[in-house]
């Protein structure tokens, strides 16, 4: 599948690593050391955009570009997914013998699971599948030991956070259930490290088997060329490298939409504006207002029911006040006589 636009925007750097000539590091120093050079002109920019046409040497050596490769592997159990040499594990590699591109994968499982994994030299491709806003859905069949409980998978399925980490919301399907092991399809869209393994454990199961059967339209079934056994690895389809193509042109497109948005609304007049902001009021269910006239009296109070008379109070008069202060007077003064004949008396 031909993606011109794609093609024309290559940066130098991504050139040169795709050839295998050093790392990506080597690669910027060689560039930047004045030894590359693009239609024959000395190019120093590792972010220079290089044309499919453009021919690149580097001192003086033409580069052979790389053909586009679009594979997937079924990965056996034992294998790390890693292009890095480790003494005595086996790694991915083993299985690109006889392919000049240098490939890599991407989205990796761990030695422990088996199953899908895309192997490609595309960045750009392999973005689209482990990047989580395209919504690559991934697919496991999951065994554990004991017998599943359902409701406790069904909390965790909402979206769970261990240790810190927050793991998205998953789909689920139970295939059985039995005393000694249970098996589980998964769908999820994000990869994290042994995400699926942590999620099992946290609800107390340990994952006897993992195998990822799917990735987006890229099964281990396939009607051309059969079931994908261990350790093989075929070219995907016309039609299965344009499904995640089509993810990114549709996010392209979302985008669009939302700065298409932003724009309608930024030209709207504001006299447009009081318009549509009528009638949505119009629309809306009539709105109570502040009645004023009800608040302009106040309500008379409420008579209480009493039993009986009712009690009056009457103020004092000026004479009788008079007379309540000498009494306090001569009460004070008997009190200060008796003190002090008691005082004498001792």
């Amino acid at each position: 599948m031909k993606k011109e636009k794609n093609e024309e925007a290559v940066r130098l750097v991504k050139v040169i690593l795709e050839s295998g000539f050093a790392s990506r590091r080597n690669c910027e120093k060689a560039i930047m050391s004045g030894r590359v050079r693009v239609n024959n002109q000395v190019i120093l920019d590792p972010a220079y955009r290089v044309k499919e046409e453009d021919s690149v040497s580097i001192d003086r050596n033409l580069i052979n570009r790389q053909t586009k490769r679009y594979m997937a592997l079924y990965k056996p159990i034992g294998v790390v997914s890693t292009t890095k040499y480790l003494p005595g594990r086996r790694i991915i590699t083993e299985f690109f013998k006889g392919i000049k591109e240098r490939l890599f994968y991407a989205g990796r499982l761990d030695s422990e699971s088996r199953g899908i994994m895309i192997i490609t030299n595309d960045g750009e491709f392999a973005n689209i599948i482990t990047h989580p806003s395209y919504e690559i859905l991934k697919v496991y069949d999951v065994t554990v030991n004991g017998k599943i409980d359902s409701e406790k998978l069904f909390e965790a399925s909402k979206g769970i956070t261990i240790k810190n980490v927050t793991y998205s919301p998953f789909k689920f399907k139970i295939l059985s259930k039995g005393r000694i092991q249970s098996k589980i399809r998964l769908t999820i869209n994000e990869g994290k490290n042994r995400e699926i393994r942590k999620i099992f454990d946290h609800l107390g199961y340990k994952v006897i088997d993992l195998e990822r059967i799917s990735v987006g339209c890229v099964s281990k079934y396939n009607e051309i060329s059969g079931t994908l056994e261990a350790g093989h690895i075929r070219d995907l389809t016309e039609e299965e490298i344009a499904f995640f193509f089509k993810q990114k042109d549709k996010k392209l497109k979302d985008i669009e939409n939302i700065f298409a948005d932003v724009e309608k609304y930024n030209n709207i007049s504001e006299e447009e504006i009081d318009i549509e902001e009528e009638i949505t009021i119009k629309d809306d269910k009539p709105v109570k207002k502040h009645d004023k006239s009800k608040w302009a009296k106040a309500k008379p109070k409420k008579k209480r029911l009493t039993s009986g008379k009712l009690k009056t109070y009457k103020g004092k008069s000026s004479t009788e006040k008079k007379s309540d202060k000498l009494t306090k007077k001569n009460k004070i003064e008997i009190t200060n006589k008796n003190i002090k004949k008691t005082s004498k008396k001792r």
